[in-house]
């Protein structure tokens, strides 16, 4: 693959995650292409040894390997968005820096699959989740909702993609997803816009294959524990769903989207059994949230807290 022109670029950011970003580098290195590839990786001034672990495949791999490596934390949409810029191949696809390709023919599959039908724009393959507290590998199973209306499930919720087991056209990002964009708004996703902005353009297209492993964290980026973290989180959304909709011409509905962002931290309230942070969360719920009524005092949050446990015990045994 030397001195050759990527026709794929592997897009990853990398902070702090120098336990695994080896294996997830590696299983890229292992794919089977007749074609060159390059990875591009964007380190958000990691504190840990990632550094010195990119910088040792740059050294091993120096045609194929381009990093992005920040001198203060930037912010994750950032990091994603300055990095993606880097990109030179007719594809881009993804791997996140703890996640990893299980499949040795899934960059192979899938740009075979986008050279013979250009219509399709984005592809993205079925996966595996990994939950790292039991060690358990489970097949996701994620419906098949080719031929949909792409914006309308992503906005709902209910088109299932996971951005890691992705290929999009880089055609696409360059002509309608305004990089410069994520990094002056501080997008702190980088998924769901980018999703949204390319679909008015092109056809998103599932492929049934397990190719990619998804590790579920507790208290993740993308399921926080604290109070803090989430109402911080959503804030930048909300400045992210708000142009994302300018942008599309749609009407945002600002305050369903504050009442969602409260059923999330009433949840967690009920989670760490903080009965006065829910009695507060639950006031700008949906009326139709359960939880809501339930934490309207004490002995109903209770009960409904005890319910939960008793179910939980009988699933278990069952």
């Amino acid at each position: 693959m030397e001195n050759k022109v990527p026709y794929v670029s592997v897009v990853m950011t990398s902070y702090n995650r120098g336990h695994y970003i080896g294996q997830a580098i590696d299983s890229i290195l292992e794919q089977e292409c007749n074609f060159p590839f390059e990875i591009i990786i964007g380190d958000d001034c990691s504190t840990d040894n990632s550094r010195e672990l990119l910088q040792l495949y740059k050294d091993k791999y120096p045609d194929i390997f381009v990093l992005n490596l920040h001198e203060a934390n930037v912010g994750f949409g950032p990091n994603w968005a300055s990095t993606c810029k880097l990109a030179r191949g007719k594809y881009i696809a993804f791997c996140d820096d703890d996640d990893y390709y299980c499949d040795t023919h899934r960059l192979q599959s899938m740009v075979d699959y986008m050279d013979a039908n250009p219509l399709y724009g984005l592809t993205h393959t079925n996966y595996y989740n990994l939950y790292m507290e039991t060690g358990e590998l489970i097949p996701n199973n994620a419906e098949d909702t080719t031929g949909t209306d792409a914006i309308l499930g992503l906005r709902t919720g209910k088109y299932n993609i996971c951005f890691g087991a992705c290929m999009i056209r880089n055609e696409l990002i360059q002509n309608h997803v305004s990089l410069d964009d994520y990094i002056r708004l501080k997008f702190p996703i980088q998924d769901w816009p980018t999703c949204m902005l390319i679909a008015p353009y092109t056809e998103f297209k599932y492929l049934n294959q397990l190719s990619y492993v998804y590790r579920k964290h507790e208290g993740s980026m993308s399921s926080p524990q604290e109070y803090e973290t989430i109402i911080r989180k959503y804030m930048q959304e909300k400045v992210m769903n708000r142009y994302i909709h300018e942008q599309l011409g749609i009407e945002y509905d600002e305050p369903g989207d504050d009442r969602y962002r409260h059923s999330i931290l009433l949840s967690l309230a009920y989670k760490k059994d903080d009965y006065h942070s829910a009695h507060e969360f639950a006031k700008h719920c949906d009326r139709r949230n359960r939880k809501k009524w339930f934490a309207s005092t004490w002995l109903t949050f209770q009960l409904f807290r005890l319910a939960k446990k008793l179910k939980n015990k009988i699933l278990d045994n069952s």
